[in-house]
């Protein structure tokens, strides 16, 4: 986690300058009213990496964001904000106004003029910023999306995955591996969402590549646990187990064997750190791993080595470098 802004830290006479002049040097021309005086602004930003999104909290003196059109002609970064407030607030694109309140989600466009407020004199928000490059999707798909994300039927399932994620972020954000596909799956989820409500052509395709990065997200997370099936992750998803592996395809092989494979993985790491005293198979089997025998032999196939051999080697490696 990241800083970007603590108002506590400074004198009360300099804290509304502060919040103007972090605003200000933001990337996007932004103009920022306080809803409190000068003197009694407490406003705090952190920020945090999740792979190609970047999470912003704000919490404190409620304020109005704008951006005019005039901003816009001077600064007009490729970027979108998915942002959801802890409490009533209201979002102007336009000619249309919305007021929205505890858990709504907005789609902010940084190439389009708007105004973002709280509607108290405190607030609390959050935002996934996400680079229109990642989204691989045009300003005029983002422009055309915004009106029609309420209705949306994607809606509730990106607002329950960023719910999650706004949540978990500090935990999220401290392990690489998993920001990186928290983040990707953020991505992919963001452009459904956009895709399906602008109405584009691509809807069909990106819709499928989104399942797909669902089911990713869905098999990393239940990796320990052995009953950990076709079945159950069609469950999980409302398909059939016949739509789960059309959705899936071939690129990674079957799901049963990249099941296996990511297990595999998590058991090889572990195995180079775990305490002398931890059993092989034990720590197989804390990845789903049932049969001792059938577990040795996908190790060393997938590694060219047994699981012994394995972590004898890393060990040996550990203490040479020591």
């Amino acid at each position: 986690m990241a800083v970007v802004l603590d108002t506590a830290a400074h004198p009360a006479g300099d804290r509304a300058d502060l919040v103007h002049e972090v605003i200000a040097n933001s990337g996007a021309r932004t103009r920022v009213a306080l809803h409190a005086p000068a003197d009694s602004v407490d406003l705090r930003a952190d920020a945090w990496e999740a792979g190609p999104v970047r999470v912003l909290s704000t919490t404190g003196t409620g304020l109005t964001l704008t951006r005019t059109g005039r901003d816009v002609n001077r600064d007009a970064p490729e970027l979108v904000a998915l942002g959801m407030s802890a409490g009533p607030c209201r979002y102007s694109v336009g000619d249309r106004t919305e007021a929205f309140g505890l858990g709504s989600l907005f789609l902010v466009d940084f190439a389009t003029p708007y105004s973002f407020a709280h509607a108290g004199p405190r607030g609390t928000s959050f935002a996934a910023h996400i680079d229109h490059a990642q989204l691989d999707l045009g300003v005029d798909d983002v422009r055309a999306a915004i009106p029609r994300l309420t209705a949306n039927p994607l809606m509730p399932l990106v607002r329950g995955h960023l719910t999650q994620l706004f949540a978990a972020i500090d935990e999220v954000a401290g392990i690489p591996a998993v920001a990186a596909d928290v983040g990707a799956a953020t991505v992919d989820l963001t452009r459904a969402l956009i895709v399906s409500a602008a109405g584009s052509r691509r809807q069909r395709d990106v819709l499928h590549e989104t399942l797909r990065a669902q089911v990713v997200a869905h098999v990393r997370a239940h990796l320990r646990d052995r009953e950990l099936t076709p079945a159950g992750v069609a469950a999980a998803h409302h398909i059939s187990v016949r739509s789960l592996y059309t959705v899936w395809g071939d690129r990674d092989g079957t799901l049963v064997d990249w099941i296996i494979r990511e297990r595999l993985e998590r058991v090889r790491r572990e195995l180079a750190l775990a305490a002398p005293g931890l059993t092989i198979f034990a720590v197989a089997r804390a990845w789903g791993f049932v049969n001792a025998a059938h577990f040795s032999r996908r190790f060393r196939a997938a590694y060219g080595m047994s699981p012994q051999e394995w972590r004898h080697w890393s060990r040996s490696r550990a203490t040479a470098g020591d």
